[in-house]
């Protein structure tokens, strides 16, 4: 009987389709018509082109493709790819209506979108502005998630929200940045099956996923584009025509390390070795080039080297940035500006390497390089765990002191001992002296009223509570997740993305040359064999939930408190975000000038 209705209901789709009017316009062609740009959203302003980005057109008219049910947009930042789908939402509501949901990762963005970027397009476009009234007018019918118009509705909703995911027929389905969904809406499931469910009953439905990648293994938008055509943006060579992507292993450039410009940037033929500027390549005529045929589902692929909006000597300059900032900085780089995913390195982190490590600072406190001092705590109930590290270009660390201060927290002699300690002054071997920029506080054990007071009366200090946060498996959380104070004693509360921060520590830990983010460590002062074991007390493994993948930490060894106060240490750094360049010209004219003068710095 089941295999007889679902018979029954393909023939009726078929028939449906068949007798179904076909569009007066494509999707970039309703653009090119009716689409304004608004001032607040578009460095652009006024009519939209697609001529400007030629790339987005073959993308959007693949939603007027009969036979493709999915689209795949896996993609760096700055080619345009919220600005395609605002473009699809405007034509379904001027052009072919229909019931529309857009997903983000989370309300708050959904609301952000609704705000900052379909309000300004409804408003500017006077085709729009007809269908959808205001959601201030009183018989408007329409809130800042749901908005009506003749023949179908719109509504924004939340990866992490099952109730904005609820139940309702949609045919338009908007999946944006799935890479940062969480695996799982609450208890219901993948939101991405969630909402798709809610398509199938029609037979013109349509799905477009679009996200910049992150890590690889795990990353949804891989995974969803490895499934489809797989297509690339192509360009011919301005010598020889050889139709090619644009990559970055091909990319030639000459940089000033002095000025931190780049003076030169051509990229490569792979056929016949000419190098061309931008300009040259971008010149010619462009287009997409598929892997694999599948009409069903077509993917595309962009790096930024291909938008109009981001020149290659600025992606160059980024490039640069990132190496010197560390593989943190270098993932950021390759998700958000070639679109691709980040491969971590190793699984864990063995104590024997950190061990054999270890240096001797030649009897000073702080070690040349270091620009500036950061402190943390982690707060047990018979002890705290103190860590002060230093900070140098390039984010590279060094280990300064791992302290334990032992006491009953209900007394105030242990708090008494914490505070002289982080008011210790540190000195290098030309006399400068350090004090402690900035200092992050864990708030989350069992004296959090303790720690608001003890960080409230030295807030001038910089002395800060921070609150660990953690994810549904899968989310995204940025590594500083906001500030707030607390309602009673007033104190400064920082939330941290721990996973992310995590990540972080692990991948500075990982680099094994002496240069930016590599992290030093002392044969003393508290470096001793349990700091290591704590420091690589938890390990990064992949896990299903619901078949869909993601990444979570584990422990492997009870004790990790020192693996806690780097990120704590890092989050301090972050938080106070020193400029390395400029501490370190200031440094070099205090020796040079004032040789037998010794100064205070307190990194700021």
């Amino acid at each position: 009987m089941r295999k007889a209705e679902t018979k029954t209901i393909d023939l009726f789709r078929r028939i449906a389709k068949m007798l179904a009017p076909p569009p007066d316009l494509k999707v970039s062609e309703w653009a090119d018509q009716n689409r304004r740009l608004s001032s607040e959203a578009s460095a652009e302003p006024g009519q939209w082109r697609t001529d400007r980005a030629p790339y987005q057109r073959d993308i959007m008219d693949a939603v007027n493709d009969d036979e493709c049910e999915t689209v795949v947009v896996m993609s760096s930042a700055q080619v345009g790819k919220t600005e395609i789908i605002l473009n699809t939402i405007g034509y379904y509501v001027h052009q072919d209506p229909a019931p529309v949901m857009l997903v983000q990762p989370t309300l708050d963005l959904a609301q952000a979108f609704s705000k900052d970027r379909l309000a300004p397009m409804l408003r500017d476009s006077p085709v729009l502005k007809s269908k959808i009234k205001e959601t201030k007018s009183r018989d408007s019918g329409n809130t800042l998630l749901h908005k009506t118009f003749p023949g179908g509705h719109i509504t924004m909703a939340g990866a992490n929200s099952p109730a904005s995911l609820a139940s309702r027929p949609i045919r338009i389905v908007l999946l944006d940045e799935v890479d940062r969904y969480p695996v799982s809406a609450g208890t219901e499931g993948d939101p991405v099956s969630l909402v798709t469910k809610r398509s199938t009953t029609f037979f013109n439905r349509k799905r477009i996923m679009v996200s910049t990648p992150t890590i690889k293994g795990v990353s949804r938008i891989e995974e969803a584009f490895e499934n489809s055509s797989m297509e690339h943006w192509n360009l011919p060579c301005p010598s020889c025509g050889e139709l090619q992507r644009l990559k970055w292993a091909q990319i030639d450039f000459d940089y000033d390390k002095e000025t931190k410009t780049c003076k030169r940037v051509e990229h490569a033929c792979h056929a016949c070795g000419s190098l061309h500027s931008e300009q040259e390549w971008k010149s010619g005529i462009g287009e997409w080039v598929a892997e694999k045929d599948n009409r069903k589902v077509r993917g595309f692929h962009l790096n930024e080297m291909a938008s109009p909006w981001k020149r290659w000597e600025e992606i160059v300059e980024d490039h640069q940035e990132a190496v010197r900032g560390g593989p943190e900085k270098l993932k950021v780089w390759t998700n958000t500006s070639l679109g691709e995913t980040w491969e971590e390195q190793g699984d864990q982190l063995e104590e024997d390497d950190l061990i054999n490590r270890g240096e001797i600072y030649n009897g000073t406190d702080v070690p040349d390089g270091v620009l500036i001092l950061t402190a943390a705590v982690d707060v047990q109930d018979d002890r705290f765990e103190v860590e002060v590290l230093g900070w140098g270009i390039g984010k590279e660390s060094w280990g300064i002191q791992y302290q334990v201060l032992y006491g009953d927290l209900k007394q105030p002699q242990v708090w008494n001992d914490l505070d002289s300690f982080l008011s210790r002054i540190w000195t290098n071997k030309d006399g400068k002296r350090f004090g402690i920029a900035c200092t992050c506080m864990d708030s989350g054990g069992h004296f959090t009223t303790d720690v608001y007071r003890f960080c409230a009366a030295r807030e001038a200090r910089k002395i800060y509570a921070i609150k660990g946060q953690g994810a549904d498996p899968g989310q995204y959380v940025p590594f500083l997740n906001g500030h707030s104070r607390t309602p009673r004693e007033k104190a400064v509360l920082f939330r941290l993305g721990v996973d992310e921060g995590k990540a972080n520590v692990v991948s500075r830990l990982r680099i094994t040359e002496v240069g930016p983010g590599y992290c030093h460590f002392p044969t003393d002062r508290g470096y001793n064999e349990q700091y290591f074991q704590g420091l690589t007390a938890e390990k990064l493994v992949t896990r299903f939930r619901m078949g869909v993948r993601y990444q979570v930490w584990v422990k492997v060894r009870q004790r990790n408190e020192p693996l806690d106060l780097r990120v704590y240490n890092t989050a301090a750094l972050e938080i106070i975000n020193p400029d390395f360049e400029k501490l370190s010209t200031n440094s070099r004219d205090v020796t040079r000038q004032q040789p037998r003068r010794r100064v205070i710095s307190n990194g700021i």
